[in-house]
């Protein structure tokens, strides 16, 4: 069913472009002619591979070796999974009824129109692009690779509104002065968080590596790396000047350890997308991002709470992204299944600590026990989401899918997972009630 919602403007630089008069700063100008060049080009293009694409979508890495390193990450089977096959559902609404309203919330709601996909993706390119050349021209000694636009808007997973984008900046270290250390193998015992520690200073002294002066205590701190990027996105770039030419208004975001920033763009600024810059950092198979770890969130905050100031957060961004295409094929409902779901924990707000991770790895255990994944049996596999979310809020765990070490509801606190079990409880007995709006 098409989507009933508007479809928003036209495209983004036919409204936005504008003559940028007096002496602006040169390498926003430069930054924002090199967009509009390459926007005006490639607008009709298909997305290249990332070889190609530094600066277009990067929606799955076609690099082989890549692919090849995060598929050994999947696991060949998963017989430890604690979900067990729900019980026959008896007295619920009629399959027909409740597999109409899943296919009409999904198209009408859940679903984005493809042309606000594409004017976020615009914008985010045009940001992408001004952050490069800034970083080029102020920050050369930064080991830096080409950021990349990334995301689910890029994925195909974004529900509701294409307000959410993330731009990633991939560090470059010398395997020869950094060493990984795994959180479970430290005295803060974290598995799924990592530490990058200094090595070999007496062959590599310190200030040999462009990141040594992000380092405290001897490890590579995210901390004060994401704090570089803080600055550089709220004080050193110009963005009147590029808000200017392009249209729309650039605000960066002054709260938390985010580097983010909140643009406005529309004939009258009616559209927003949320920019996030994540600095990320990749060892062999192994992806890390800078991330803060919930205890340095909590408001009482555990001993050595410095200590976890250092953690990097381990990804599996990549192999999840495999694995869901290794479960789809065009019959399979599977993607229309999650973002229903992922669509009601954004509406409902006592559902929204849950993320998209826990349902993706929610996802993940319940195809390892269901193989009828048919359009037609949306209904049942809808239901079966419910029952195995709500056999995890009552465990207070759900295990990580590629590292069962992970309980990815461990930053959650207890109240909160009763609150969730409470109303997906009522949604197992009465499942249409979580697709009223």
């Amino acid at each position: 069913m098409a989507s009933t919602r508007s479809r928003g403007d036209g495209g983004l630089l036919y409204w936005g472009l504008k003559v940028l008069a007096g002496a602006a700063g040169a390498a926003v100008v430069g930054a924002a002619a090199w967009a509009a060049k390459n926007f005006y080009k490639s607008s009709d293009a298909a997305p290249g591979p990332p070889a190609e694409r530094a600066w277009h979508e990067s929606e799955e890495s076609s690099d082989e070796e890549t692919r090849e390193r995060a598929k050994e990450r999947l696991p060949r089977s998963n017989t430890s999974s604690p979900y067990k096959k729900p019980s026959p559902k008896q007295g619920k609404m009629d399959k027909k009824t409740l597999l109409h309203k899943l296919r009409r919330y999904h198209d009408n709601l859940a679903e984005i129109p493809q042309n606000e996909i594409d004017m976020a993706k615009e914008v985010t390119q045009i940001i992408a692009t001004a952050i490069r050349d800034f970083i080029k021209t102020k920050k050369p000694e930064l080991p830096l690779g080409d950021l990349y636009a990334d995301g689910h808007v890029y994925d195909g997973m974004k529900v509701i509104r294409a307000d959410q984008t993330t731009i990633m900046a991939p560090m470059s270290l010398d395997v020869n002065m950094w060493e990984l250390v795994p959180g479970e193998e430290t005295v803060l015992c974290v598995p799924g968080w990592c530490l990058i520690r200094r090595q070999n200073v007496d062959y590599f002294p310190m200030g040999t590596s462009g990141w040594d002066h992000f380092v405290i205590g001897g490890y590579l701190s995210p901390r004060v790396v994401m704090k570089m990027f803080i600055r550089m996105v709220q004080e050193n770039i110009d963005w009147p000047s590029l808000s200017h030419c392009f249209g729309f208004q650039v605000r960066p975001k002054m709260r938390g350890l985010t580097a983010a920033l909140d643009v406005f763009y529309g004939s009258d600024l009616q559209h927003r997308v949320q920019i996030s810059l994540t600095p990320a950092v990749r060892f062999e198979n192994l992806e890390l991002v800078a991330r803060p770890h919930p205890a340095t969130l909590q408001a009482a905050r555990p001993d050595g709470v410095e200590s976890y100031q250092n953690l990097w957060r381990e990804s599996f961004m990549e192999a999840e992204r495999i694995k869901l295409e290794t479960l789809e094929d065009e019959l399979g409902c599977h993607r229309v299944c999650l973002k229903v779901v992922k669509a009601v924990t954004e509406t409902n707000s006592e559902l929204r600590a849950l993320r998209y991770e826990h349902l993706l790895h929610l996802l993940f255990h319940l195809c390892d026990k269901e193989t009828r994944w048919e359009p037609d049996h949306l209904v049942d596999r809808y239901e079966d989401m419910l029952q195995y979310l709500q056999g995890a809020l009552a465990q207070g765990a759900l295990l990580h899918y590629f590292d069962e070490s992970v309980n990815l509801f461990a930053d959650l606190p207890a109240e909160t997972l009763q609150t969730m079990h409470k109303v997906i409880s009522l949604a197992v007995t009465h499942p249409a009630t979580l697709l009223q709006r």
